[in-house]
């Protein structure tokens, strides 16, 4: 074989795993627990994404993170218990995640860009925010979410 064909196939496999990684978060998701260290290292969150929808927990408690992961009714009622401060959904298309809360007829929203998903981790290399009553901004450090269920 050639080196140029080689190298094309070398292309085609990196290009490819790269593709992949980068449109699959949508399918990571669902029915699953990540924790998320917080940009300066110092506060996880742990996020629950429901089995159905655009529905997600968000919550520093580790413990209520994996209890909302064992049913679905598990799940709603402690979405509902939760959305007395404010109701959290979220979107992932292609290599971006968005997290919105609503709260107060006020939207706040984190948008995790360039996202890929590999295994139990998926890498964000920035993300921007609008948090209502607080500004919007850009954070150009790079984020990891990892599954723990």
């Amino acid at each position: 074989m050639t080196a140029t064909f080689m190298t094309a196939v070398l292309v085609v496999i990196v290009g490819g795993g790269y593709y992949c990684a980068s449109h699959s978060i949508a399918k990571h998701l669902p029915g699953h627990v990540y924790e998320y260290t917080s940009v300066s290292d110092n506060q996880n969150t742990y996020m629950t994404f429901a089995d159905n929808g655009d529905q997600v927990i968000v919550t520093p408690d580790k413990d209520t993170a994996l209890k909302t992961s064992n049913s679905a009714s598990d799940f709603q009622k402690i979405y509902k218990e939760n959305a007395k401060s404010g109701k959290w959904n979220y979107k992932a298309q292609g290599n971006k995640l968005t997290i919105s809360k609503f709260q107060d007829n006020k939207v706040s929203l984190w948008q995790y860009n360039g996202m890929l998903a590999w295994g139990k981790k998926m890498h964000s290399r920035s993300f921007t925010y609008q948090i209502a009553n607080a500004g919007q901004g850009v954070d150009k450090k790079a984020t990891t979410f990892e599954q723990i269920r």
